[in-house]
């Protein structure tokens, strides 16, 4: 806890200090509210999918006016101004943002896209996605991004308790780090888990990835030791590997998981055997014991505050397999 908090502080850090940079930015629409006071209009362009579930779960729907061509959560309304593959510069120009989101990798944005927003006045919002702490600092960021720390009446407060730590738990890290606590003797009857995100060809969560990192975080232990984020297997693999259970991430996207009321299907020892395919016919531990589990929360595989969800999706599976 003391590491993560520590991460805590440092991005809360680099999104004040990015806050004041903002004051100069010629394409914010300034308004007055009652008071006189001035208030910046912001128009926003999520060029991540990650972080519009973020912005969106923020309250910041509204003023989102360009999206990642791989969006999943936005309006059809909203225009797609590209991805990682390039982005739609004409697009970016005719909506005019004020602030511009992008999931850091190792490749940089293109230069023209640097001086474009450079010269329009754009801030430009970059962070890493990869792991859970770069998911919860994220969403910190953006918590305190335009509105900076919420502040407190001290009248209204029990003086026993210590500011800091109301204010940790109240951010969305913290709600998160909540959801993701050791389950105990629940996530040991897991045994060794195996989590893949596709099936054919199989396809492995690996260390360093954030759902790797999230069966580690319920205390439970990964059935892969070592090796990239993602790691391609075969079926001799897999029986070599043998792990105790296996978690597929496999996120529902259409009414065929469905019930006609618009709740998903319970996914029955058959039905996740029929989504794993070949698979749960190998002579491993996870099938002799049918310790499988299909997560499927729609938005499994985003870097988003969604991986809350997904944790008690986990621990339910945990859980029946501990009966």
């Amino acid at each position: 806890m003391r590491r993560f908090s520590t991460l805590l502080i440092l991005g809360l850090v680099c999104t004040l200090l990015l806050g004041c940079s903002q004051s100069s930015n010629p394409s914010a629409t300034e308004q007055s509210d009652e008071s006189g006071e001035t208030e910046i209009q912001l128009r926003l362009a999520v060029l991540s999918p990650g972080m519009a579930v973020m912005l969106r779960d923020l309250g910041y729907e509204d003023q989102i006016v360009a999206k990642h061509d791989y969006d999943i959560v936005l309006s059809d309304q909203v225009p797609a101004a590209g991805s990682a593959l390039g982005f739609d510069l004409e697009m970016l120009i005719d909506v005019d943002p004020t602030h511009l989101f992008f999931q850091k990798t190792y490749t940089p944005l293109p230069p023209t896209l640097l001086e474009l927003a450079s010269d329009r006045g754009w801030v430009i919002f970059e962070r890493p996605l990869n792991n859970l702490d770069d998911i919860a600092m994220t969403m910190d960021d953006l918590y305190y991004l335009f509105d900076g720390p919420p502040e407190r009446e001290t009248q209204k407060m029990n003086l026993n308790v210590n500011m800091d730590d109301v204010l940790m738990r109240e951010t969305p890290s913290m709600k998160l780090a909540m959801s993701w606590d050791d389950l105990g003797p629940v996530a040991d009857a897991a045994g060794r888990v195996l989590v893949l995100g596709s099936v054919d060809p199989i396809g492995a969560m690996g260390p360093g990835s954030y759902h790797y990192e999230l069966v580690e975080r319920l205390g439970a232990q990964n059935a892969i030791e070592d090796g990239g984020m993602w790691i391609e297997m075969d079926a001799e693999d897999l029986i070599q590997l043998n792990p105790d259970s296996i978690l597929y991430i496999a996120p529902r996207q259409n009414s065929e998981t469905s019930s006609r009321f618009g709740d998903p299907l319970p996914w029955s020892i058959e039905r996740i055997q029929q989504a794993l395919g070949p698979i749960s016919s190998l002579p491993i531990s996870a099938n002799e014991h049918q310790k499988l589990a299909i997560i499927d929360h729609p938005l499994g595989l985003l870097p988003s505050g969604a991986l809350g969800e997904v944790a008690d999706q986990i621990r339910d599976a945990f859980v029946d397999w501990e009966k």
